[in-house]
Parts: structure tokens; C-alpha cells; sequence
């Protein structure tokens, strides 16, 4: 217990930075051995999907110390997009949840999200969500303007990409190269989160000082296709955010790898992505976001409400910025220097 105490301080000093100790003598506050708490997590995707794969062990890392009951339920969405399939998942979720009787529901990212929290508006079980591309007004979660106040049953952690921080990295990493870059291209699959990540960048693009261009959400991998061989010239970047959803000929979606396998064959400008597979697989650089990230901090806020700290006084907000990510093979393609500031701390990829 004490090895999984020092490991869990460290990982909170690395996560929130000067914040590290408040949140670490939260997590190693005396736990009653006494009370049972039942956690109930609703997970928007399946089990083996990369982002959601450690979200379980996140929040399981957070309440670390308390005697928990957990539940999850996978709606499995990513493989079923189709609203029809959601609203029978949603249905089958409440009836497992009514069963449990839990003391605090999670819900992972914006389809449990919008289905299962929103049930639980007004309510006096809290709910705490997290991995939400759209801003949580949408889903009524809360009034305008009151992410630091709810004002309600109801808090979570947002899922917002540092996508300004991560474009200016790239901008100083191609200017330091003599490789000017005129037009950014932003690319992603037909998906729900990917819809609701395209809505909040168009908030941040005037941030950017360079074109931005936003290309249709693709469903076909040979539209993909025509897509990076449109881009595929001096002057343009692309953003790539996710491949998930993209099917092939036969109409069935394809594996990431396959299209990164084309793509790194293909793409010769430089590239941004978010998540670390995509960075492994072939993508140049990025600010690295995960699932486990932000289950853990939504796990230290259903600490603090645990404890009897009511949601309306837990902040809405998003995890501090990623670390960042190269890939050295696609770098040294290019025929591109990094500047030593990046390399600092960053995951190197071959």
C-alpha cells in the first residue's frame, strides 16, 4: 500500500504541476475503513478501444485507499454509432444502474454522457463525467458560464486538446527548418466526438495566425485518400484527430493501422495528432491526451464528493496540458532539426 501510495503522489505531481501537494494529501487523507461506497462507471465505447481501455484503472488509481463496490457498463458506441443502438444501451444502463443503488455515477465521454447523466439532472445522486468534447450547456449539465459553479448534482472534467499550444509548437519547430507553414488542415473521422471537437476548435482558430481548413468528417477511407493527397503539398500541415470509425471497401471499418500504413507510405508534410498510437504509428508531433488522464481526475473529484464535498462546489475544467510526443523516424524523413525545447521531456517514438 505504501509503494502504490508513493506512486500515486508522484503520478499527481506530474499531472496537476504546483498542485501536486494539495491533491496528493487529499489522496493520503485517513480513509474510514468502515463505509462501503458503491461506484457505478458507464463507459461510452468498448472495452478493448484504446481510449477507453485503462479508464477503469484511472479512477480506480484515484480512490485508492477507499473501501469501493465498483460497476461498469460499455455502450459500446464506437462500433454501434447509430441512435437507435444508443438509445437501447441507455435504457439497459439505467435498469443495471437502478439495480446497484450506487453512491456516485461516472460517465465516460460525450455518448454515456448525454444519455445517462443528463437522466440524472435535479437529482440527489451525484454524477461526475469526464472525457466531454462538447461544451456540458449543450447537454444541460449546466447554466451558462458556470463551469466553476454547476449548481448542482453534477460536475466533470472536459476533454480539450491544447490544440493552440500544440500549432504553435509545430509553427516554431518548421520555422526553426527554413519550412514555412501557410495552411492547416484538420482531418477526422464521421464519429460524434469528432463533430464535437470540430465545433469547439472552430472557437480557438482565430488563435491560430495561419488558414485553417476544416475538411468534412470522412466515412470512406478513399475519400481519406483523396484528402491527403489533396493536402499533400509544401506550404500545408494537417491535424489528424481520429480513424476509428473509417470504413473500407467491403463497408467495414478499417483498423487504425492499415490506414497509418498507408498514410506514413504517403504523407510527406508535417503532422499533429493527440493520441499516442497515431504519434507511433507515423504522425510527427503532438500533445498527448488519454482516457486513464482523464478517468483519474475524474476520479479525484468523486473523491472529493465522497468525502462530502458537494458538486456545485467542484469545479468544471480539463487535466493540465500532455506531455509531448515525436516520432524520430517521420522527423527525420521530413529532413527536419528539433529544437532542444521540444525534445525536453518529450516520448521519442521511432
Amino acid at each position: 500500500m505504501i509503494g502504490l501510495r508513493l506512486g500515486i503522489f508522484f503520478f499527481c505531481f506530474l499531472l496537476v504541476g504546483s498542485n501536486s501537494v494539495a491533491v496528493a494529501a487529499e489522496l493520503n487523507k485517513p480513509d474510514s475503513v468502515e463505509h462501503e461506497y458503491r461506484i457505478f462507471m458507464v463507459n461510452s465505447y468498448h472495452s478493448e478501444y484504446f481510449w477507453s481501455a485503462r479508464q477503469s484503472q484511472g479512477i480506480k488509481d484515484a480512490l485508492s485507499g477507499l473501501k469501493v463496490v465498483y460497476r461498469e457498463y460499455f455502450m459500446d458506441s464506437k462500433r454501434h454509432p447509430e441512435e437507435e443502438w444508443l438509445a437501447q444501451q441507455k435504457e439497459i444502463c439505467l435498469a443495471e444502474i437502478a439495480l446497484f443503488k450506487p453512491d456516485l455515477i461516472l460517465t465516460g465521454d460525450d455518448n454515456a454522457t448525454r444519455t445517462i447523466a443528463t437522466h440524472y439532472i435535479g437529482c440527489s445522486l451525484p454524477v461526475v463525467f469526464y472525457g466531454v468534447n462538447a461544451e456540458p450547456e449543450i447537454y444541460g449539465l449546466l447554466s451558462n458560464g458556470r463551469h466553476l459553479d454547476s449548481g448542482g448534482n453534477i460536475t466533470g472534467v472536459l476533454e480539450r486538446h491544447h490544440f493552440s499550444e500544440a500549432v504553435r509548437k509545430l509553427k516554431t519547430l518548421c520555422y526553426v527548418n527554413d519550412l514555412p507553414i501557410s495552411k492547416l488542415y484538420l482531418l477526422t473521422d464521421d464519429s460524434y466526438s469528432s463533430e464535437k471537437l470540430f465545433d469547439i476548435l472552430h472557437q480557438v482558430e482565430r488563435e491560430l495566425q495561419i488558414e485553417v481548413v476544416f475538411l468534412p468528417l470522412v466515412s470512406d477511407f478513399f475519400v481519406y485518400q483523396r484528402h491527403i493527397d489533396k493536402l499533400n503539398h509544401p506550404g500545408n500541415a494537417v491535424f489528424i484527430y481520429s480513424l476509428e470509425t473509417i470504413k473500407g471497401g467491403n463497408g467495414k471499418q478499417m483498423e487504425y493501422k492499415e490506414i497509418m500504413s498507408w498514410t506514413r507510405a504517403r504523407l510527406q508534410v508535417p503532422s499533429i495528432a493527440v493520441h499516442r498510437k497515431y504519434i507511433e504509428e507515423g504522425l510527427m508531433f503532438g500533445l498527448l491526451l488519454s482516457g486513464y488522464n482523464q478517468a483519474f481526475y475524474a476520479g479525484l473529484k468523486a473523491r472529493k464528493i465522497l468525502f462530502g464535498t458537494l458538486p456545485d462546489k467542484i469545479p468544471i475544467d480539463s487535466p493540465p496540458q500532455g506531455v509531448a510526443a515525436l516520432n524520430k523516424t517521420t522527423i527525420q524523413r521530413l529532413g527536419l532539426k528539433v529544437p532542444l525545447d521540444l525534445l525536453f521531456g518529450a516520448e521519442i517514438f521511432d
